[in-house]
């Protein structure tokens, strides 16, 4: 039963809302109608969360794991502010695109360097930190083939203390999915192209619990002469190699850390109708999803 006011947010202003195709396949505006975001804060721990203009009005000051001081908005790689964009950029401000949950805070966390590389410590730390700041939904667009007690520990008492975890499947295309994906607590997203098939690098497995557009940058199925990507603002990466990491730009980005936030940010959503147990919000979530392939729980 949804008894909250019903939200405001419109992203049809957004100049780059045609071109945002997973949005409109998850039927973002008619989700809106009943709630935004607002009220709720999501944890990226990823390679930071730059402060651009769609994404500046939800960024909290977060934590730099990386560097060990405050503050994760120190984005030198582009992934972070992308994944952050897909969860809560503002929407309906007649300014690029739209995020998921506008109206969301959003935490960021930097535990992965410029090259988008990190260690289960700092990642786990930055976890127990997003606990502690409390956060309702922790993003993960990262993964890794090897088993982390540590890790695994710090997610367990995420979700012991309320918060839904979401995790990429990994970009490998092999069983079983990449860790923290792999782990029960966490909610493990693969991806899907246009057509809702299967994206070609997505990975798969019996620890698979949704999938979510993510594109396949070699496809064009909407005919609309552009790649089937996710768009959103993130740091321009010729700028980035000029040593300028305060340049944004919107870009077509896939892979499954682009689906997992899509996840995450419905978390977000649904918590703001009061339902705040992630295992409640896992099973709305696959209750409600569409069922593809196979009829029936598949493994892709």
């Amino acid at each position: 039963l949804i008894t909250s006011t019903p939200g405001q947010a419109q992203a049809t202003n957004d100049p780059s809302w045609g071109s945002q195709r997973a949005l409109t396949k998850l039927n973002a505006e008619s989700a809106w109608q009943i709630a935004s975001g607002s009220g709720q804060t999501v944890a990226i721990v990823d390679t930071g969360t730059s402060a651009e203009p769609d994404l500046a009005p939800a960024l909290l000051t977060g934590w730099d794991f990386v560097t060990d001081q405050e503050g994760g908005h120190g984005d030198q790689n582009g992934h972070g502010t992308h994944v952050a964009g897909i969860v809560a950029a503002a929407a309906g401000n007649a300014v690029g695109g739209s995020g998921l949950a506008p109206g969301a805070k959003l935490l960021p966390v930097r535990a992965l360097d410029a090259a988008g590389a990190g260690y289960w410590s700092d990642i786990a730390s930055g976890i127990i930190y997003a606990v502690n700041q409390g956060a309702g939904v922790i993003n993960l667009s990262l993964g890794g083939s090897v088993r982390s007690s540590t890790l695994e520990n710090s997610i367990n008492r995420a979700v012991a203390a309320g918060i839904t975890v979401v995790a990429s499947a990994g970009n490998d295309n092999i069983s079983p999915v990449d860790y923290p994906a792999g782990y029960d607590a966490v909610i493990a997203v693969g991806s899907v192209d246009y057509r809702k098939v299967k994206a070609p690098y997505s990975s798969f497995g019996s620890a698979l619990d949704l999938v979510a557009p993510g594109g396949d940058i070699r496809r064009d199925d909407n005919g609309d002469g552009r790649p089937d990507g996710v768009l959103q603002q993130t740091m321009d990466p010729n700028q980035a190699l000029l040593g300028r990491y305060d340049s944004f730009a919107y870009f077509f980005v896939v892979g499954t850390s682009q689906a997992a936030p899509q996840v995450s940010a419905v978390a977000a959503l649904i918590a703001r109708q009061g339902i705040t147990d992630p295992r409640a919000i896992q099973a709305i979530l696959q209750q409600t999803a569409e069922d593809l392939g196979t009829a029936g729980r598949d493994d892709q």
